[in-house]
């Protein structure tokens, strides 16, 4: 990827992180501030993080694993297994090139919540618990959800594809399901 393409996915990631930042700090906690935005283009860098940092609550994000142009061809974004079938934090079917992206930055700013709210409340639980799940639903519900497309269709098309790729028939019974 070159210069100008990274700078345009860093405006972009930059100008989300900021947005959804203000939706906490009207929505969630008055006085959330992310310390520390770190977007690392490192190709060695698999994983993102979000939790406290020395100067605050923070997220770093692996920029290349989250930054593909998909040129409006189908792909299949998935998360932890543990909940990657839950209706509002699971993985998902999307056109979007942005959408892999948006989803990472939600879930670390929500383990950045989390990490602020053991702070003030004192208050500790596991990082995919359920504390973690209730900041990461309504990220997820008011910035992401609504903007994808029917996930029922997106599925039965990713599968087509899938199935054309590969000469792979599905079972008939699965197929006949699918389609009611």
């Amino acid at each position: 990827m070159n210069s100008i393409e990274r700078a345009k996915w860093n405006k972009y990631a930059n100008d989300y992180i900021r947005q959804v930042e203000e939706y906490c700090q009207r929505e969630i906690y008055k006085n959330f501030k992310l310390g520390s935005i770190k977007l690392d283009w490192d190709p060695k860098r698999r994983s993102s993080r979000g939790g406290m940092y020395a100067d605050g609550p923070g997220i770093n994000i692996a920029m290349m694993g989250c930054c593909r142009d998909h040129k409006g061809q189908i792909y299949r974004v998935y998360e932890y297994s543990s909940f990657n079938d839950h209706p509002a934090i699971g993985g998902f079917y999307t056109r979007r090139s942005y959408d892999k992206l948006d989803m990472v930055i939600l879930h670390e700013i929500a383990h950045a919540l989390q990490y602020y709210s053991y702070k003030i409340n004192r208050f500790r639980c596991k990082p995919h618990g359920p504390v973690w799940k209730n900041f990461y639903s309504r990220l997820r519900i008011a910035f992401l959800n609504d903007t994808l497309e029917n996930q029922r269709e997106m599925a039965e098309e990713y599968q087509r594809i899938k199935d054309e790729i590969t000469g792979i028939k599905r079972d008939p019974l699965i197929a006949r399901a699918a389609s009611k």
